[in-house]
């Protein structure tokens, strides 16, 4: 009677060594016999037929089953990925909303003129007041006395719209509230104000949110502080 290795019982029954140990000692497939001097697993022809017949009922729905667990484990583990490119997004629109802000505030104290960004919908836009005496009291974005802002980076106009830009699509706009408007305005001296042009008394914000993961910049009064949250 023929004996054969573990490695001879796997050619034979087209398995690897490792697929044929684990599925032994998982119970199943029946366990091989040990040569008694060093334990070795010893397979004859009988036992080798046998266990074609097991795998040939059993291996193909286990296989299937270990597809759907290993399947599994990796979705879970995409998946704070994935929380965190959506949250790596998010972060970029704010820090660029928020350096935006900033420039249209150190614009007005560098300029000695009223600056402004207007929030509607998914847009935001930058403005500066334009009159030599720097007195804007009327008028918005567009208008005889105010002048768009000079993207720094493009070199376009500061104009932004999170429905078509690319980089930013599908992040959401909502809430911006300044002193009751959707404007932020800055005098010649970078304090905050509202789009007519009344100091901010309490702290203004604009909310942003994208598949699940929200956010804020908030503009503090007085000082005009911008910062994320």
């Amino acid at each position: 009677m023929e004996i054969y290795t573990v490695d001879e019982a796997a050619r034979r029954l087209g398995i690897s060594k490792q697929t044929l140990v684990r599925y032994e000692k998982k119970g199943i497939l029946p366990k091989a016999k040990r040569n008694r001097i060093n334990q070795w697993r010893e397979y004859t022809d009988k036992d080798i037929q046998k266990l074609a017949k097991a795998i040939g009922k059993g291996v193909t729905l286990i296989e299937l089953a270990m597809v759907i667990v290993i399947v599994g484990i990796l979705a879970g583990l995409a998946m704070p990925r994935f929380d965190s490119f959506y949250f790596m997004k998010l972060s970029g629109a704010m820090k660029k909303v928020s350096s935006d802000i900033r420039y249209a505030q150190q614009l007005a104290i560098s300029q000695h003129a009223d600056s402004r960004i207007e929030f509607s919908g998914n847009t935001y836009r930058g403005c500066y007041c334009n009159e030599a005496d720097g007195a804007c009291t009327t008028g918005a974005c567009g208008s005889t006395n105010w002048s768009a802002i000079t993207d720094p980076f493009t070199r376009g106009n500061l104009l932004v719209n999170f429905n078509t830009d690319p980089q930013y699509s599908g992040i959401t706009i909502s809430n911006p509230s300044f002193g009751g408007t959707a404007t932020l305005r800055f005098d010649w001296m970078g304090v905050p104000q509202n789009a007519n042009g009344a100091n901010l008394t309490t702290e203004g914000s604009v909310n942003f949110s994208y598949k699940g993961n929200t956010s804020s910049i908030a503009v503090t009064p007085n000082t005009g502080r911008v910062r994320a949250q």
